[in-house]
């Protein structure tokens, strides 16, 4: 499956990936890695987001798989480039992650969900937003991963 044929499949569905904890931004990650990048065994579990990008390297799995790119401000990421966002007062601890579908200079088109929105919409017993389509500047970015060749 190529990046737009996921677009396709998920978009405006929850995507619930390990069937905890509802429809997280990690599980799209983890359902992109399987279905686009076609890597079966997934990279360590997290306890957020960020850790993606902040443990990268005491994750030996992670870190055969995929090069962490820092984001230094000339940089722009690629499409299917995995963005990490550090945490910040919405996100808590957890920080973010989603995938990239267009970047320029001032900001990125992404494809994401709301862990802590549908996390809160679970327990109300309301419905989950599912992936969906959003633009972010480059504040918080920490950085990104992008498969190994």
């Amino acid at each position: 499956m190529n990046h737009q044929e996921f677009i396709v499949k998920y978009l405006g569905k929850p995507v619930d990936f390990d069937g905890r904890y509802g429809a997280q931004c990690v599980d799209l990650i983890r359902m992109y890695i399987k279905d686009v990048y076609g890597i079966s065994l997934q990279p360590e579990g997290v306890e957020g987001a960020q850790e993606f990008y902040t443990k990268h390297d005491d994750r030996p799995r992670q870190k055969a798989l995929f090069n962490r790119i820092t984001y230094t401000g000339n940089l722009q990421p690629p499409q299917g480039a995995l963005l990490v966002f550090g945490a910040n007062k919405d996100n808590g601890y957890y920080g973010h992650i989603a995938i990239c579908h267009k970047a320029d200079h001032k900001s990125i088109t992404v494809y994401e969900q709301d862990g802590i929105a549908n996390s809160k919409a679970l327990k109300d017993g309301r419905p989950q937003k599912g992936m969906y389509e959003n633009t972010w500047r480059y504040d918080n970015l920490l950085g990104w991963l992008i498969p190994k060749e």
